[in-house]
């Protein structure tokens, strides 16, 4: 038969337990572990903080990305129009070299901001690997401590299984019943903090790991987005680049064009044969547009026009200084010929200029690349947009295409050799006959049409069925003595 342990072996019992249980605070401590109380509540706190300020720039960088898809957006609809523009010749090749100019800058930009956020991304999930093993590291440490309290627990439940009685009336003195209750109360007191501070930790982590995962996914998102966005750069570059090459070819072609004109007027320049020739034709269109005007100024067509033109006058085509310009204030373009007398004698002789300069030049040439806008000069009335159909065209030249404007019953304003849409960067004119235009507004582009040696705007004004100088009427122009 077993015998029940006396009263003063339980007491022995009791006494070693606590102890032993009493010495688990300073071994803990010792040995680098936990506190027996809460784990300091900063550590879990920074990591949490730093979880949410990573969250923060997760959010950053996909406001950067929005922007970056915004701007891929426009990107691709600038691609589509001056792909367009190219396949239609609805534009220069002035503009469009300017637009390819621009779009492989803002390509180029598209790439170096794509590469930033994979860069950013890159880091953001390296920052949270960092931040995980650090996270983990705490829950270790968080499991250590709940396994030492789930030990004490353990002890102290076994201990109390001992009567206060048996303390009492054990033979101890009165001090070391003292002792013995007041280590009894502190241990309760100190398992209970360490209980609080386990359980405020566990809280914190899990706020961490549903934070780090929020952060995990979101990261995934900016990659799968980026990766897309990676991919409608590349069909970009791609329409960029055939944009570049289809620019070559047209400016090539272009120039191909401008030299066989040269050639074409030099041949007939020093045949004399053919120079007469050309200049009797010459005249006799003079003289056919003379008629022309006059006969539909005194018809039906001259009804609605002033009989004084009292409006504004602005140049067809302005210079800045790098590139040519719809027409502002007082600005001259660049003129490669001035209207009058001139010695170069593929125009007609007139009776009015000195020996030395014996020809007549009837209008003003301002000279700019092929496609460059043309606006009115002055307000009035289309009387003809089109080809001339009875103009002579030499070999390797193109019909000439021309408007006509007229700005009362007396004064047309023509503008020459315009683009006629046919060739490479020389639209065809926007205005028709019958139609009322202001002065500064677009009616064509231009052109190399007719008989030239390269492209020009060749500007006259015809007042009371003669050719005079159309400069005076124009802001800062100035007509030569001759």
């Amino acid at each position: 038969m077993e015998h029940s342990p006396a009263p003063a072996q339980k007491q022995r019992t009791w006494r070693g337990r606590l102890g032993v249980l009493l010495t688990i605070p300073l071994l803990i401590v010792g040995l680098g572990l936990a506190q027996a109380g809460p784990v300091r509540g900063d550590p879990l706190d920074d990591a949490l903080a730093q979880q949410k300020a990573l969250a923060a720039q997760l959010a950053a960088q996909q406001k950067a990305l929005d922007a970056l898809i915004a701007q891929q957006g426009a990107l691709t609809a600038q691609l589509a129009s001056t792909s367009a523009a190219l396949a239609k010749n609805t534009a220069t090749l002035t503009s469009i070299t300017t637009q390819v100019a621009q779009l492989t800058t803002a390509v180029q930009q598209a790439q170096a901001g794509l590469n930033k956020l994979n860069a950013a991304v890159n880091a953001l999930d390296a920052e949270i690997s960092r931040l995980v093993k650090a996270q983990q590291a705490k829950a270790r440490d968080l499991a250590a401590r709940q396994a030492i309290l789930a030990s004490r627990i353990r002890e102290a439940y076994i201990a109390d299984q001992t009567p206060p009685l048996w303390i009492l009336l054990s033979g101890q003195s009165f001090t070391d019943i003292l002792l013995d209750i007041a280590g009894f109360n502190a241990l309760g007191a100190e398992d209970v903090k360490l209980a609080d501070g386990i359980s405020r930790d566990a809280a914190r982590l899990a706020e961490i790991e549903d934070q780090v995962r929020a952060n995990r996914a979101e990261t995934e998102k900016l990659r799968a987005s980026a990766a897309k966005q990676k991919a409608a750069l590349d069909k970009q570059v791609s329409l960029l680049n055939a944009a570049k090459a289809r620019l070559a070819a047209a400016i090539a072609a272009q120039k191909r064009a401008i030299a066989a004109q040269k050639a074409a007027m030099e041949k007939v320049i020093s045949d004399k044969k053919k120079l007469a020739a050309a200049v009797a034709a010459l005249k006799a269109e003079e003289a056919r547009v003379t008629a022309t005007v006059n006969a539909l100024l005194q018809g039906q067509f001259g009804s609605g026009l002033p009989t004084v033109y009292k409006g504004g006058w602005t140049w067809p085509i302005v210079h800045n200084g790098s590139s040519f310009i719809k027409p502002v204030g007082g600005t001259r373009p660049y003129i490669s010929q001035k209207f009058g007398c001139v010695s170069w004698p593929i125009y007609p002789k007139s009776s009015t200029c000195p020996k030395g300069y014996p020809y007549l030049h009837n209008g003003v040439d301002i000279a700019a690349a092929p496609g460059t806008p043309i606006y009115a000069a002055a307000s009035g009335k289309v009387m003809i947009a089109g080809i001339c159909s009875y103009c002579v065209v030499w070999k390797g030249m193109r019909p000439l295409a021309w408007i006509w404007i007229a700005h009362s019953k007396s004064m047309v304003s023509i503008y020459g050799h315009i683009g006629d849409g046919k060739v490479s960067s020389q639209p065809k004119w926007r205005v028709k006959a019958g139609e009322f235009v202001a002065a500064g507004q677009l009616i064509g582009f231009v052109g190399s049409t007719g008989n030239v040696t390269g492209p020009h705007l060749h500007l006259s004004l015809l007042l009371n069925g003669k050719y005079v100088c159309i400069q005076k009427y124009l802001p800062g122009g100035a007509c030569s003595a001759y």
